[in-house]
């Protein structure tokens, strides 16, 4: 069976005798970022779109023509292009990889308004390894044919200072997100010194090539994806408060987040 948590959402009008009237404001357009600079080449982008009204379909607005910089607290900047080929998604004009220990500063000018970011580069624990091993029960009555192998974690993660992390799982390089719906964030409190044999989420099957990439988070870092994953699983119900937006990193009344963090990974072959 699927090693996953499913929730429901559902509301139930019954025998209502009045009706009632959605009062949805047009509000102004907020800007969205998402930024990453990393440890590894690359990997270092920005994406700029904006939010989209009530009754709007489709995907949210890209933002082009922005300025876009990166620069560091030893004094280089980075500019930033918007590719010809996805508009709203910015890449470094010259190739940089981030360093641990460094401090990292994101400004981007849209038609005069200004959005700024500043988060250090944090180590990163290693993994040690993945190993894998069958599932009988899953073998005896799989969910998806063929797919009956777990895939267990190993590392240590250091005691004397406090860490955030962000995990990504992949399955054949394919990212195991479930539509944007799979957000693993954690502390080292909750890690504990020693991971032996955790397992990761799915089944999988011989042949596939399974990796796990593991990314440092500033605190910051870590209190905006926290509210994103508990946006996506928690259900107050049809009389709780309307859900507020995940707590930015980024000043200048823009949404997202600009992240940056040294990345560890591993990966087997299941033979």
């Amino acid at each position: 069976m699927k090693k996953a948590i499913i929730i429901v959402f559902s509301i139930l009008l019954i025998s209502c005798e009045e009706g009632i009237i959605l009062d949805v404001n047009q509000v102004e357009p907020k800007v969205v970022i998402e930024g990453l600079i990393t440890n590894r080449p690359g990997q270092q982008y920005i994406k700029i779109g904006s939010t989209a009204d009530f009754y709007s379909s489709g995907l949210n607005p890209v933002v082009s023509s922005a300025v876009v910089s990166v620069s560091d607290n030893l004094g280089n900047t980075y500019a930033f292009s918007e590719s010809t080929e996805k508009p709203g998604f910015y890449l470094p004009n010259v190739s940089f990889t981030g360093e641990v220990g460094r401090t990292y500063n994101l400004d981007i000018d849209i038609d005069g308004k200004k959005y700024t970011a500043s988060e250090e580069l944090l180590n990163v624990a290693t993994i040690d390894s993945l190993t894998y091993g069958k599932d009988e029960d899953e073998f005896s009555d799989p969910e998806d044919a063929g797919r009956y192998y777990n895939v267990f974690v190993y590392t240590k993660e250091p005691q004397d200072e406090d860490n955030f992390y962000l995990f990504k799982f992949y399955r054949n390089e394919e990212w195991l997100n479930d539509n944007g719906e799979d957000i693993t964030v954690t502390d080292d409190v909750a890690i504990g010194e020693a991971i032996e044999g955790l397992e990761l989420p799915e089944y999988h099957s011989v042949g596939d090539s399974v990796s796990m990439e593991m990314y440092s988070l500033t605190q910051t870092e870590f209190i905006y994806w926290s509210d994103v994953a508990n946006l996506i699983f928690s259900d107050g119900g049809v009389f709780s408060p309307l859900p507020a937006n995940p707590r930015t990193n980024i000043s200048g009344g823009a949404l997202g987040v600009f992240q940056v963090s040294a990345v560890s990974s591993s990966y087997v072959v299941i033979k």
